[in-house]
Order: structure tokens, then C-alpha cells, then sequence
């Protein structure tokens, strides 16, 4: 049996600083989980593709470096370079497929939920002929996937530098489900 938000809440008063807002912090790790939560989704579903020999999808490991060893298996650590695209990979037939992961509680995702750099690679990749696109994921479950193409050029296409969840439908950018049940991103199944 775990503690209620409010127990939570008290716990993050008594163990943090006074400059830091427990219900941000809690806020904070609600969303970490839930796009932990969402990339998880995406590996599985990696996996079907790779016993179906449809797709081979790897994750990209984050650049970190560990500056400091703390108790119970907790360490400080930096970013040694930006961020890359979060997956990368080749669909059968030998086309590379390059795709970062963002998921939302919102209705609706910012422009800047991709980083400059992670544009640019993504748009280079799209450029040498790669599969190259945003896989957006929000909370009811749906997941949207986004060509880098669309997304350099948002403000232009939408006229704002966000896309809504309706924009994303009315556009057709939903990820099917597959005969087999799942979300059938790559649209191969």
C-alpha cells in the first residue's frame, strides 16, 4: 500500500530546501514517469517489430557523466553533449528511421518540446533519405507520429508554434493500431 499525495507533499516539505516548490517537484516526477512510461510503450513495441523482422529499433543512450556518487544507487550527473534523437534504426528493406519521443498531458505539443539540435539532426537524417519524425504520445493514449518536415515548419502549416491534439487527427499523423493490437507507428505491420 503506497502514501497519498498529501502524505507525499508533507514528506517533500520536511526533506527539501525552502526555495523549492513541493507540488512542482511532485508535478516534476509525475511527468518524468509518465514519459518513462511512454518510452517504455515504444520499446515494446520495437521488440514486436524485431520478432516479426519487420524493424530493428535501438534506443539512444543519453551522453551523461556522473559527477558524484550519493547513497542508495542516486548519483549527480551532467549532459556531456546535446541531446540526440531517442531512437534510431532500419525498417526491413534497409531504410534508416530516426524518431524522438515526446508525450504530453496537455491537448496540445510546443515546438520547443524539440530542441534545436535534436531538430537539426532530425532534419538532416530527412535530408539523406532517413524516416524521420516526432512520435508524440498523449494521455488518453493516442499516439501521433509527426514528420520533421511538419514540425520545422509548425508556425507556417498550423499558425502557431504548438500543435493541438484535434490538429493532429484532422492532419492524419494517428498511428494506426495493427491487425495484432498494437501502435503500429512505423505503419509496417
Amino acid at each position: 500500500m503506497g502514501i497519498s499525495i498529501e502524505e507525499y507533499k508533507k514528506m517533500l516539505l520536511q526533506n527539501t530546501p525552502k526555495n523549492k516548490d513541493p507540488n512542482r517537484q511532485l508535478q516534476g516526477k509525475i511527468n518524468r514517469q509518465l514519459g518513462q512510461n511512454f518510452e517504455q510503450q515504444i520499446e515494446t513495441i520495437a521488440e514486436i517489430y524485431c520478432l516479426q523482422k519487420l524493424a530493428m529499433l535501438e534506443k539512444t543512450p543519453e551522453p551523461m557523466k556522473i559527477l558524484k556518487h550519493l547513497e542508495k544507487g542516486r548519483f549527480e550527473a551532467v549532459f556531456e553533449t546535446d541531446a540526440q534523437p531517442d531512437f534510431k534504426g532500419v525498417i526491413k528493406g534497409g531504410r534508416t528511421v530516426v524518431f524522438d519521443a515526446k508525450f504530453t498531458q496537455s491537448n496540445r505539443i510546443s515546438y520547443q518540446a524539440l530542441s534545436d539540435h535534436q531538430r537539426q539532426v532530425l532534419s538532416q537524417y530527412d535530408e539523406l533519405g532517413a524516416i524521420a519524425f516526432v512520435l508524440v504520445g498523449f494521455a488518453d493514449g493516442t499516439m501521433y507520429r509527426v514528420d520533421i518536415k511538419t514540425w520545422v515548419n509548425m508556425k507556417e502549416i498550423f499558425g502557431h508554434k504548438h500543435i493541438k491534439q484535434e490538429e493532429l487527427e484532422e492532419h492524419h499523423f494517428k498511428a494506426k493500431k495493427a491487425k495484432n493490437g498494437i501502435i503500429d507507428f512505423l505503419g509496417i505491420c
